[in-house]
């Protein structure tokens, strides 16, 4: 890659640390999901009640009481979010899939098949933060870096 925006040591020193301390304050303010994504409400219908013309390029993340359980990064943050709520599948409802599997909610645990409907549930009661940036270098060092800071157990950096 080339032009990067920041030094390593700008993204290290200055760029991370100053995003987390914005996490860290807009925590309080984050969306309840069952009130964004209310039932019949899809990418649309949120796009709409956040007073945006469009999806956006960011991170988000969910929170369980004050805490930061998941953070992703996604070209169209909206989108994503719909997935991790409605998808079906390990990849688009992947925070629910590693819940299930956290909690033993299995509808077949001998083939390892996950009950996503109860997982997602508990999905939907949670809080959900974004945050717009659009820069991919910092959005993918970010979702590391801020996942590191505040533990978040259902983050993984490997493949399974």
């Amino acid at each position: 890659m080339k032009n990067y925006e920041y030094t390593f040591d700008e993204y290290a020193t200055k760029i991370l640390p100053r995003r987390v301390e914005m996490i860290e304050s807009l925590l309080p303010n984050a969306f309840k999901i069952s009130r964004l994504f209310g039932k019949g409400v899809g990418e649309k219908g949120v796009i709409k009640r956040l007073g945006r013309m469009a999806d956006f390029k960011g991170i988000y993340l969910f929170i369980k009481g004050s805490k930061v359980v998941y953070i992703g990064t996604s070209e169209k943050v909206i989108n994503r979010l719909v997935y991790h709520i409605k998808g079906h599948t390990k990849y688009q409802a992947h925070l629910a899939w590693e819940i299930a599997k956290d909690r033993g909610l299995w509808v077949n645990k001998k083939m390892e098949v996950p009950d996503l409907d109860a997982a997602k549930a508990e999905v939907f009661k949670l809080k959900v933060l974004f945050l717009e940036i659009t820069s991919p270098v910092e959005r993918y060092l970010i979702e590391a870096y801020a996942a590191m800071h505040f533990e978040c157990k259902f983050n993984y950096f490997e493949s399974r």
